[in-house]
């Protein structure tokens, strides 16, 4: 049963993601160069649509048109926030902004009952709303987009940008990959906070950022959790800080770090491990990243191709004809 407060909150979210995204694309698309959008403008509507997608899965209300805020997320965060200049780029803008209208629709679809409930002066649904079973929810959907957005950023970086299979690269790599970084960064940042909300299993800010092995849920997975986000903060920071810092990418290179310590991590504590659904999800993860890194580190040297003999007798055959060509000339002079 789907809860009315996060019902609300998500319709709320992706509407206010599709009025900054709007506002954000509004000067691209007019070909304003007197006025730019603030740079916090930019990211607003990709951060708030990752936010709508969380409450969307605590709530288990997603829907298939919820995939196109994914695309209005990647879209209007790579083109409008990362820096993405591809030659389509106003195309992609516009594709953004109906991703984010589609996800509207979604969003109220599932949300129109709960905007009935308004009319009720007492409110009495959202009253015994199980405030428990929100923050554990909004932990639970929280952890999974920072680990989803985490594998995807190790993805786009495992490989270097000219030798990725995607055209007109680096720009449109970086930007995404960026993006993500971000979005694991934020979502991060919502999977702590939930955890010090829920008053089911208790958790203080100085277990969560400091002793984490002085829980009392499970001591040893939140002390990897715990490391998973050191190694997730400190490669977010090499990333923006790589002018000044002259080693930045072996700082960088901790995203595989984080990427095993959040598996490991997400299989002991969380609560849907013993989902068919969550251990397929997470041994897709390990797959994928497993063959990225074995095609990064391990794939052949590509070979020059050596012309074979019947190339050779063909070029020499076709270079003869000249040659008696020019002999009679001379011939005849």
């Amino acid at each position: 049963m789907t809860s009315p407060l996060l019902s609300l909150a998500s319709l709320l979210l992706v509407v206010t993601a599709l009025i900054s995204a709007a506002l954000t694309a509004a000067p691209i698309l007019l070909r304003r160069r007197d006025f730019v959008s603030p740079a916090w403008m930019a990211w607003a509507a990709p951060v708030l649509g990752v936010f709508c997608l969380a409450a969307a899965v605590a709530d288990g209300s997603t829907r298939l048109l919820d995939l196109a805020t994914v695309a209005g997320i990647v879209l209007v965060g790579g083109v409008a926030g990362a820096g993405w200049h591809p030659p389509g780029r106003r195309l992609l803008l516009v594709a953004g902004l109906l991703g984010f209208a589609a996800g509207v629709i979604a969003r109220w679809s599932v949300s129109s009952g709960a905007v009935a409930l308004m009319a009720d002066p007492g409110w009495s649904a959202i009253r015994t709303l199980d405030t428990n079973g929100l923050a554990w929810g909004m932990a639970r959907a929280a952890g999974f987009v920072a680990f989803l957005s985490a594998t995807g950023a190790v993805l786009l970086g495992t490989r270097r940008p000219a030798r990725l299979p995607v055209g007109g690269l680096p720009a449109r790599v970086y930007a995404l990959h960026r993006a993500l970084g971000m979005a694991a960064v934020l979502a991060l940042v919502t999977h702590l906070t939930a955890l010090w909300l829920d008053s089911f299993v208790t958790f203080s800010w100085t277990q969560l950022l400091l002793t984490p092995w002085t829980s009392s849920y499970r001591p040893f997975a939140v002390t990897l959790g715990f490391l998973a986000m050191v190694a997730l903060l400190l490669t977010a920071a090499s990333g923006g800080l790589r002018r000044l810092l002259p080693g930045w990418r072996v700082v960088h290179a901790l995203a595989y770090v984080t990427f095993v310590l959040g598996l490991v991590h997400g299989l002991l504590a969380g609560s849907d491990t013993g989902s068919p659904v969550a251990l397929a999800f997470y041994l897709v993860a390990l797959l994928v990243v497993g063959w990225t890194l074995f095609r990064r580190f391990y794939s052949p040297p590509r070979t020059p191709k050596v012309p074979s003999d019947s190339s050779e007798e063909a070029s020499s055959h076709s270079t003869a004809p000249g040659r008696e060509t020019r002999k009679a000339d001379s011939l005849r002079s």
